[in-house]
């Protein structure tokens, strides 16, 4: 959810950027520092104990992380990129916390995960431009639509439709009412936004895929038996390099 929309924005500079590159690496090292330090606050939350291992990790990676970022963005005089980068930073930390508190399973809390995770395209690309335009904007937007519909999706095939008996079909259909409320939302959306503003309709066919996924998976029932969260997994990666590539050809050649 955050390589994705870095990718893409780095996309956008017309060539090799070493800065860019370096710029992605902190953002990974802090994102590998998030697991550790939810394990050192609940530790601390609940028995009051300091997690020290978990800790050395917090300090490794987000430090480092830190570091490199901090010193990109100084280099290079970037202090609107960096300043937005430590609000997204802030909605992380209060993401970690309602962790903590067991209510990130819950759609606002898995929604300001996206929120922060596809800001890695606002950061690199006003790191690259300076300023946040039109594109830019639209840069977090196709990003934060396609993800935040992933949440509907993965909500419904690993843990709705596991934990009843296969229905019949208008009880598959009411069962999965969020996720086809969310697609017509987004398809609407997309129609009239490309064709409003003369855009390339390529940044429709970028989640043809996710379209085809989601009526596919509202009428093929997942049971406990056939439940394959790993192979899942893949092919929401495969989805999500497709919709990278597209739409690197969509803000390229439109």
């Amino acid at each position: 959810m955050f390589l994705v929309p870095a990718i893409m924005a780095a996309s956008l500079a017309g060539g090799w950027n070493w800065a860019v590159l370096f710029l992605i690496a902190s953002f990974i090292l802090i994102f590998l520092s998030y697991e550790p330090a939810v394990n050192v606050v609940r530790r601390w939350k609940n028995r009051h104990i300091v997690h020290m291992d978990e800790l050395k990790w917090v300090f490794l990676f987000a430090g480092s992380g830190v570091i490199i970022a901090t010193l990109i963005f100084t280099v290079f005089n970037q202090w609107i990129a960096f300043s937005f980068g430590g609000v997204v930073a802030v909605t992380l930390v209060f993401h970690l916390w309602i962790t903590v508190q067991k209510q990130n399973l819950s759609l606002p809390g898995e929604l300001l995960g996206v929120f922060g995770l596809t800001a890695s395209a606002p950061v690199i690309y006003l790191f690259l431009y300076e300023s946040l335009d039109a594109r830019g904007w639209i840069l977090w937007l196709v990003n934060f639509l396609y993800f935040a519909g992933s949440i509907f999706y993965i909500k419904l095939k690993l843990r709705v439709q596991p934990q009843i008996p296969e229905p019949n079909l208008m009880t598959k259909i009411n069962t999965a009412r969020p996720l086809i409320i969310y697609n017509c939302i987004l398809f609407m959306f997309l129609w009239f936004t490309i064709w409003l503003r003369d855009y390339t309709w390529l940044f429709l066919l970028a989640y043809l895929p996710f379209f085809i996924k989601s009526i596919i998976g509202i009428f093929t029932w997942q049971t406990k038996k056939t439940l394959r969260p790993k192979k899942t997994g893949f092919i929401e990666l495969f989805h999500s390099i497709f919709f990278l590539i597209i739409n690197i050809l969509a803000f390229n050649i439109g």
